[in-house]
């Protein structure tokens, strides 16, 4: 095989990359090579005549090709990084966006004061959420629920890489059916599927194609056709799950924030807000349960 460097590696595969619409074909083209050779980015820059062997040759032209296929980044490496952790990724789960680090900026404002707050997380896919809150609030218990029996394995092994088993608790079941009765939260979390069938057709390959239909409109319609319809059943069924004045954060999508905070309102949480991302769009909605 041909002896190939660093540099003449990443030179070939981003016109391939660029060729295939992936959006960040030099980053990616670096991304791969990192996971490929198992180094560090400053590496890559101090040896960009290191030779690739044979075998790390062909692992990285076959990982270009699937990235080339718009197979999602994480999902060729298994890892992708949430609130400055890096998380076991699977096709099982959604791969974690840093807009979902707004409902771990919310929540550690509500809790960051609170001696041993209780939180549950619903619809947990990897746990970045349920690992990152027990993470940062270390007095902490977190409830996390899944409805997807191997989505909670790969939480669990996220749980485990994080030494959390004591402080994190993951259970099967839809939405909150699964928390304990007696369970009551200082806050809830949930990023629940919200993308409706018609909007499926518009995502971008490496969604559309690759990550679970179920984390993303749920089972069958379950979204509804404006795609608040989990949201709906959330803000209905939670409030058994909250402590009075407990908060609710929902992540939402675009066009949704002021359909939920309305919804919100009218199922009688208080001090509803809407929080926008870096791109200007309701994010997130937090209400507290005041009865």
């Amino acid at each position: 095989m041909l002896n190939l460097a660093v540099a003449e590696v990443i030179a070939q595969a981003i016109p391939v990359l660029t060729l295939a619409g992936v959006e960040t074909p030099r980053l990616d083209a670096q991304l791969l090579l990192l996971w490929t050779l198992k180094c560090r980015r400053e590496d890559l820059v101090r040896e960009p005549e290191r030779v690739l062997t044979d075998r790390e040759l062909l692992i990285y032209e076959k990982a270009v090709a699937l990235r080339a296929e718009r197979r999602p980044l994480p999902y060729l490496t298994g890892e992708a990084w949430f609130y400055g952790r890096e998380f076991k990724i699977n096709r099982a789960v959604l791969i974690p966006r840093p807009e979902t680090e707004m409902l771990v900026e919310a929540a550690l404002e509500i809790c960051r004061a609170a001696a041993a707050p209780a939180l549950a997380d619903i619809g947990t896919g990897s746990g970045c959420l349920a690992v990152t809150l027990a993470s940062e609030l270390p007095t902490s218990r977190v409830w996390a629920t899944d409805l997807s029996a191997d989505a909670l394995k790969l939480a669990k092994k996220n749980v485990v890489r994080y030494a959390l088993e004591e402080r994190v608790t993951l259970l099967c079941g839809d939405l909150l059916a699964p928390l304990p009765p007696e369970l009551r939260c200082d806050v809830i979390v949930s990023n629940p599927p919200y993308i409706t069938e018609v909007e499926m057709s518009t995502l971008q390959p490496e969604v559309r194609d690759y990550e679970p239909r179920l984390a993303l409109s749920g089972d069958g319609d379950a979204s509804g056709t404006d795609g608040t319809a989990l949201h709906r059943r959330l803000l209905t069924e939670t409030p058994a799950h909250l402590k009075p004045g407990a908060w609710l954060l929902l992540e939402v999508g675009l066009g949704q924030a002021e359909i939920v905070a309305d919804a919100a309102r009218d199922a009688g949480y208080r001090e509803v807000a809407i929080r926008e991302d870096m791109a200007g769009i309701g994010r997130v909605v937090i209400s507290r349960w005041a009865s």
